[in-house]
């Protein structure tokens, strides 16, 4: 199970960086209300906050190379890092959004009326605080694409999900095998909890008096 364990790592890394950009700039196009994409937007978070995961990898998997038969070359691997950044992108768009929302407004219209750029303000004015504000929740994304990742094992990813349940079908020790499963999760799920109060109490320093 620990050798499979670098590829659940993987895919919940490349899946958290890829869901977390595309969240930074689906906020970007709600937040300059930017024609045809806003609507776009919209729809794709509604989808993939409405919608169980497992048929949205199916869907991605099998669904989508009947239209698009390039697609067919895809490997699981990489589709299912494709479905679970979707899916965690529609969620953290949300939570980018209300922090950027927490940001006092005065600070946005004063520099407004110095006439710094947009792109700048949200750069240097409001990025900054709303990391601050958005770090929480996340990382409870970031527990949820970790946990996600085991959907992976149902396109033939071999994950230590995977792993844990060739395992129990060989050797029938099923309680044994799903509970040291079960253990390993819950000791990374502990270790970004300490990661998350760390980086928490570090960023706050800069605001303590």
């Amino acid at each position: 199970m620990l050798e499979a364990l670098p590829t659940t790592l993987s895919i919940t890394f490349f899946s958290f960086i890829l869901g977390l950009l595309l969240a930074v700039i689906l906020v970007l196009i709600d937040h300059f209300k930017t024609p045809i994409l806003s609507q776009i937007a919209t729809v794709f978070v509604s989808f993939f906050r409405n919608t169980p995961q497992i048929p949205q990898l199916f869907l991605l998997y099998f669904g989508l190379p009947t239209l698009f038969p390039i697609l067919k070359t895809a490997s699981p691997y990489f589709i299912c890092i494709i479905a679970l950044s979707f899916n965690a992108a529609a969620y953290m768009k949300e939570v980018i959004r209300g922090s950027i929302l927490s940001v006092p407004q005065g600070q946005i219209e004063a520099a407004l009326a110095h006439g710094v750029p947009h792109l700048k303000i949200m750069q240097s004015i409001v990025l900054p605080q709303a990391i601050r504000v958005a770090l929480p929740s996340l990382f409870n994304n970031l527990v949820d694409v970790l946990k996600g990742s085991s959907i992976a094992f149902t396109i033939g990813v071999v994950e230590i999900t995977a792993v844990a349940k060739l395992r129990a079908a060989v050797t029938f020790n099923y309680f044994e095998t799903f509970m040291l499963l079960m253990l390993v999760y819950w000791g990374l799920i502990i270790l970004l909890e300490r990661i998350s109060i760390r980086l928490e109490r570090y960023l706050g320093k800069k605001y303590q008096k």
